[in-house]
């Protein structure tokens, strides 16, 4: 028992580094900043993040994990290099899971909830006329997280939150996309959300992450996507 509360307290702090660590190189690859392909040494790394070579292995094995990660024949971590197959799975991923949050959060969601996503909807248009793209895939990721925690499903929201990552890797590997068209297709979702018609609300959020998803993987030519 002693052993344990000395342990405890190196083991929280080594976890924190390794959670700072994850969350830098995971905006550096779903952002582009590290091109798909790109090696990702253990020792490079940790001294430009001025650490220790532990918490970077410890991040690297959790992107793995969430396939933004891979290894080469030699065990060096490589940028993951995403096929037709892996964008096809998690976009129709992401849209069962997203169909099951508009049914619950169209049971649920208050008058606020719906003024909150006109707000964000606004800002998508305010976007869109300054051409900020970026920023769209900013407000298109803020809205339907806000839509997660209007659920009341603590695990499906988790689940979504850990998936999040590989929606924006998705965004990054098939850009550009359909974001001049965000602004109408969240509010199609914002209006039949307020209706309460969760049958509707569900194939409205099936058609808008499916079928973009499936647009955005036909425009890329075979060689934007890596085999």
């Amino acid at each position: 028992m002693s052993l344990d509360l000395k342990l405890s307290p190196v083991e929280a702090v080594r976890t924190k580094l390794s959670d700072s660590v994850f969350d830098v190189l995971c905006d550096a690859i779903v952002e582009g900043s590290l091109a798909p392909g790109e090696r990702l040494p253990e020792a490079r790394i940790a001294e430009a993040l001025d650490t220790s070579r532990m918490p970077v292995r410890e991040a690297l094995a959790r992107l793995e994990h969430r396939h933004l990660v891979e290894r080469d024949a030699n065990g060096t971590c490589l940028v993951a290099r995403w096929n037709r197959q892996h964008l096809w799975e998690v976009a129709t991923l992401r849209g069962a899971l997203e169909g099951l949050v508009v049914r619950l959060a169209a049971a649920h969601m208050t008058a606020e909830d719906a003024d909150h996503l006109e707000g964000i909807i606004s800002q998508m248009e305010r976007a869109l006329d300054r051409g900020d793209y970026e920023r769209l895939i900013q407000l298109d990721i803020q809205f339907h997280s806000y839509v997660w925690s209007c659920t009341g499903h603590r695990l499906l929201q988790e689940t979504l939150e850990d998936m999040k990552p590989q929606v924006r890797y998705f965004m990054y590997v098939t850009r550009p996309g359909d974001e001049e068209t965000y602004p109408d297709t969240h509010r199609e979702v914002l209006d039949v959300l307020r209706s309460g018609d969760a049958d509707r609300a569900e194939a409205v959020i099936r058609e808008h992450t499916l079928t973009t998803a499936e647009r955005a993987i036909a425009r890329l030519e075979p060689g934007e996507v890596h085999a």
